[in-house]
């Protein structure tokens, strides 16, 4: 009687006498994804072939994906006759650089690294491709500040407590400050009286490191801890701020001097602008002094149209975000705003930071992984 063919676990087929094992499924791209805008369906089709008529299960994800992005579209498919298609990915944050994985079985496949084009927003915003915090674990950044020297975007993480210097082209980690670092540079800053007369119950300064800004006349950067919940009844957080220099090298930096900071202020943000730093309350800005470490109980412009989450400048004007995605420009000598931009359609969840350039706008997202997105405003308009 002749021996019945059998089909392997990996789908292809072997004899009875056959001793040599299955053959493992390979799998390559047909068609590679091509550039695409944000949000659009990728064109051509994405196609993955294998080497086995059996009937398979392919599964695509993202693969270099440091910004975060959402993969939308049906991304597991089964394969007719060794081939299968994806109809309708699409990413949607612009970045570049992309690439897929494939998987069927244990067996992996890379594609070619695709763009992720900024889709045409209303006038006078236009997007580009967002910068990607890479080689680092960043679940939670908050805050955002450009520091000339170095060319460097300085972010807070007040989830792991660590301030990143971040090439502001690549989004690569040059440098890492961490609460350890802080508390070896300033041993005074981990001493903290929660004041219930309980010696064994205690709060701290660097466990909530929320905002950071960088004061160019006088060349300090300021990382900022914050109360994480004032509302709370055990609170732990303490407001407190750092000064730093940057230092002889790229991303290095030098420990000046800190201080506990007045109660009552949020500290969400802060900025330096006419050589005086300010921080942000709600809605209101008031001018803080390290070497007195007061804050102004007058807030030093009108209130702004939302609870301010981000802060930069660019000359005399002022660059407030907000947590309703609101980007709001003041000039500051006259205190009156002098626009607002809607940052919704740039597709920005949860407006944490900012930082502006030249004439470049960066606003941090706050969520995993904390893309940077990457706008212009025409002027002209």
């Amino acid at each position: 009687m002749a021996a019945v063919g059998a089909i392997s676990f990996f789908g292809t087929a072997c004899s009875g006498s056959d001793t040599s094992g299955p053959v493992p499924v390979t799998l390559t791209f047909q068609v590679q994804p091509t550039a695409v805008e944000a949000g659009a369906p990728i064109l051509p089709s994405v196609e993955i072939r294998t080497n086995s008529d059996v009937r398979q299960t392919v599964t695509v994800s993202l693969a270099d994906n440091d910004c975060g992005a959402t993969l939308a579209g049906e991304s597991s498919r089964a394969t007719v006759d060794g081939v299968v298609t994806f109809p309708g990915l699409a990413v949607d944050i612009p970045a570049n650089g992309y690439s897929f994985e494939a998987q069927v079985l244990d067996q992996v496949a890379r594609s070619a690294s695709f763009d992720v084009l900024a889709p045409d927003l209303a006038a006078p915003l236009e997007q580009h491709p967002s910068v990607c915090i890479r080689d680092i674990a960043h679940g939670d950044a908050t805050s955002l500040t450009w520091v000339p020297e170095g060319d460097l975007l300085w972010t807070t993480d007040d989830n792991d407590n660590k301030l990143c210097a971040l090439d502001r082209h690549t989004g690569e980690c040059v440098s890492v400050v961490i609460r350890e670092d802080l508390l070896t540079a300033f041993p005074d800053a981990a001493d903290c009286n929660d004041g219930d007369g309980n010696p064994t119950t205690s709060c701290s300064y660097t466990s909530e490191l929320e905002a950071i800004a960088y004061q160019a006349e006088r060349g300090f950067l300021y990382a900022i801890n914050t109360v994480n919940d004032p509302s709370s009844p055990t609170i732990i957080d303490r407001p407190a701020v750092f000064r730093l220099r940057p230092g002889a090298c790229r991303g290095c930096v030098e420990y000046d001097a800190w201080k506990p900071l007045p109660d009552g202020y949020t500290y969400r943000a802060a900025v330096g602008i006419d050589g005086q730093m300010y921080i942000s309350n709600g809605a209101n800005l008031h001018a803080y002094d390290f070497d007195s470490n007061t804050v102004t109980e007058e807030p030093a412009i009108p209130s702004i149209p939302g609870t301010i989450t981000g802060l930069s400048s660019r000359g005399q004007t002022l660059y407030a975000l907000t947590g309703s995605q609101k980007l709001v420009t003041v000039d500051w000598d006259d205190s009156a705003i002098t626009s607002i931009h809607d940052l919704s359609p740039v597709g920005i969840q949860t407006a944490a930071g900012l930082s502006v350039v030249w004439d470049t706008v960066y606003v941090l997202e706050g969520e995993p992984k904390n893309p940077i997105f990457v706008l212009t405003i025409d002027s002209d308009e």
